[in-house]
């Protein structure tokens, strides 16, 4: 063999080398990646954790004021006055106010004081409409919002047909004051049904909305208790599907 054969082969053989070492990491750049896999994968449930905390913060500030929405509509009394002892409770514990932004704490325990006053007096179409007040004050100003956006704006369909509600209840209806509520809640509809797949629930509620603002321009009052009460209904239904 000659010498130029020699080398030439020698060369082939120490580039292969080369190549296949290229191609398979050593045991500190597999630690790396393997680390790196386990640090997504932490931070990933931890994203999931903060989601369920933020849900359950949620519920816990919500319920209240949603209850209160309910006995106010239903006239029931002693029902409020125990609803409100809950407010008071929730307004002590310290947690309303660490879960919404500094801005309208204020404004919020002013509301809760109004609302004390409008129970004493049996003013139950007040005491709904500042129950919803309250509602859509804490969803829209949720310090958690970002772990729970699509929550938020689900909400916000429910203040929809609570404030709906809250304002036929009363002697003489605003409709459009009602129409500026639906307008308004229209955007927190079209931010979900951009994330939807089911078509149903998808006609279901662009349906919903077309007949709301049919009802409110022809001021009839007993359809829009009717799909207000449905748009609460329906609101359950598509919460199923971000969960």
């Amino acid at each position: 063999m000659t010498t130029l054969l020699k080398s030439t082969i020698a060369a082939t053989i120490l580039l292969s080398t080369l190549l296949i070492a290229k191609e398979v990491p050593d045991s500190n750049e597999r630690w790396q990646n393997n680390t790196s896999i386990l640090q997504l994968k932490k931070i990933a449930q931890e994203k999931v954790e903060s989601k369920e905390n933020a849900l359950e913060i949620l519920d816990k500030v919500f319920s209240p004021f949603e209850d209160m929405i309910e006995y106010a509509l239903d006239k029931d009394f002693p029902s409020m006055q125990k609803g409100y002892k809950n407010i008071e409770a929730l307004e002590d514990s310290g947690l309303l106010a660490k879960s919404v932004s500094d801005s309208v704490t204020t404004q919020i325990s002013q509301d809760i004081e109004s609302l004390e006053n409008e129970i004493n007096t049996k003013n139950y179409s007040e005491v709904a409409l500042i129950s919803t007040k309250l509602f859509k004050t804490i969803a829209n100003n949720f310090a958690y919002r970002d772990y729970v956006n699509n929550q938020i704006h689900i909400e916000n369909l429910d203040g929809m047909g609570f404030e709906i509600l809250s304002l036929l209840s009363k002697k003489d209806v605003n409709y459009a004051q009602i129409q500026s509520i639906i307008n308004e809640a229209q955007k927190s509809w079209i931010f979900l049904r951009d994330n939807m797949k089911d078509e149903n629930s998808i006609d279901s509620f662009d349906l919903l909305f077309k007949a709301l603002s049919h009802a409110t321009i022809k001021d009839d009052k007993e359809m829009l208790n009717i799909l207000a009460s449905m748009d609460l209904a329906l609101v359950d239904v598509i919460e199923q599907q971000f969960k």
